[in-house]
């Protein structure tokens, strides 16, 4: 379940990077927002005009991060500068402002070791007729308790509450 805030933003963006072949999955709140737990990103106390912030896992390769230059085109994203940086796929965070949102893409997630690994278990949704991976569940708590902002405490222990119900209402 994505929330109506985060909706168009997400299908928008990974419309363009689908478009372009992007190898990437949907990860921080978006995917606490996919798992039931519908919070605001906070991304508009630091700026008032942006409504979502976005963030997505992408496979750090160099051929990657150019066809994720090439979706942020698309968007209409001057990535003059980013086509002559330095490519390290260690290292190559990218912090998009966009007219009303922000997106983050991120080369490595913390507590997780292989980008591979995690696709492999990341969950598909079809979200308004664009195809979009997931971080799954369990990924997710493991960066979540890596990371251990409050936020994330948060994340966590909200999305073990809907779990903890809904494994109490197949019981029943």
């Amino acid at each position: 379940m994505i929330s109506n805030e985060v909706r168009p933003y997400l299908v928008k963006v990974c419309t363009a990077l689908n478009s372009h072949n992007v190898d990437f999955l949907v990860v921080g709140g978006a995917a606490v927002n996919h798992y039931g737990y519908i919070r605001g990103s906070g991304i508009s106390n630091y700026k008032e005009e942006l409504k979502v912030d976005l963030d997505f896992w992408y496979n750090p390769t160099i051929e990657n991060y150019h066809k994720i230059l090439d979706a942020l085109d698309e968007l209409n994203v001057d990535t003059n500068d980013l086509k002559n940086l330095i490519f390290d796929k260690q290292k190559t965070f990218l912090k998009i402002p966009h007219k009303d949102f922000h997106t983050d893409f991120l080369p490595v997630m913390n507590g997780l070791d292989s980008y591979r690994e995690s696709r492999a278990k990341a969950e598909s949704l079809d979200l308004d007729g664009v195809i979009l991976r997931i971080l799954s569940y369990d990924d997710l708590i493991i960066n979540k308790r890596a990371v251990n902002r409050k936020t994330d405490q948060s994340d966590i222990d909200e999305l073990d509450k809907i779990r903890r119900k809904k494994s109490r209402g197949r019981s029943i």
